[in-house]
């Protein structure tokens, strides 16, 4: 079983975003079974983004010993299996997010690590405790930047850098383009996501983007990212009843 760790240099990006996505998409779409973590203990965003608030379990009584991890593991009602962290200021006392690599080392499914941006101490136990590092970074030189010394650190723990993921690209003259990333980071991207006001939407809508609109381009792009994780290759629905299918939340199999 994997675990994969979504980082960014800076919040804002877009990190929660794609590791929500990605979890969603692989463990229905690509039968990847597939969760994932909300490692983000002072701000956790993860629930707030499916609306799924004040759960009984959480990574904080994880990383307590009060609760197993399949356990705490739940299923929210839009197919994403998610470990949220939990949103109240009194779960963070006595806990230790350095437990992290330690509660996640025998994980029975592949695990997304939303991870806390940066590398202050929730940043690096999310890094330490994944086998793989996904970077996401936006065209700008301040994000990308804060990616180059991410991967000095992912690269000192011996990770497996999966490459970055480009996020909200507009196709603007003043962006960074793609070979001035490679050549500031020293890393490939292997995937852009273009900006996509549907992303917006569905953020607000508090759904997977592939459920709120599985035509959007942005939807197209996460599809292509986790063919490259998985070796498996799909695309997102693209016939007319495909189309009837997803804007009423069905779904072929």
């Amino acid at each position: 079983m994997r675990k994969i760790a979504v980082v960014s240099g800076k919040g804002g990006i877009g990190k929660t975003m794609l590791s929500m996505n990605l979890a969603y998409l692989l463990h229905n779409k690509f039968n990847y079974h597939t969760a994932v973590v909300d490692c983000n203990l002072t701000t956790p965003h993860l629930s707030l983004s499916l609306g799924a608030h004040d759960q009984d379990k959480t990574l904080n009584q994880v990383l307590l010993g009060q609760a197993n991890l399949e356990e705490a593991i739940l299923e929210h009602p839009t197919g994403v299996r998610i470990l949220p962290a939990s949103t109240k200021l009194k779960d963070l006392e006595g806990v230790d997010i350095n437990l992290l690599g330690q509660v996640l080392a025998n994980n029975q499914s592949n695990l997304i690590l939303d991870s806390a941006p940066g590398i202050g101490r929730e940043g690096m136990a999310s890094i330490a405790a994944a086998d793989e590092i996904l970077f996401i970074t936006q065209p700008h030189m301040a994000a990308v930047a804060d990616i180059h010394r991410c991967s000095k650190v992912a690269a000192m723990l011996n990770k497996n850098i999966l490459g970055i993921v480009v996020n909200c690209r507009k196709g603007m003259k003043h962006e960074l383009s793609t070979a001035e990333i490679e050549q500031t980071t020293e890393l490939p991207v292997i995937a852009e996501i273009p900006y996509d006001i549907e992303v917006e939407k569905s953020i607000a809508a508090r759904l997977p983007l592939d459920i709120y609109n599985c035509r959007s381009p942005a939807n197209a792009a996460l599809y292509e990212i986790c063919s490259k994780i998985t070796g498996i290759k799909m695309e997102r629905p693209k016939s007319f009843f495909d189309r009837i299918f997803c804007k009423i939340g069905l779904r072929k199999k």
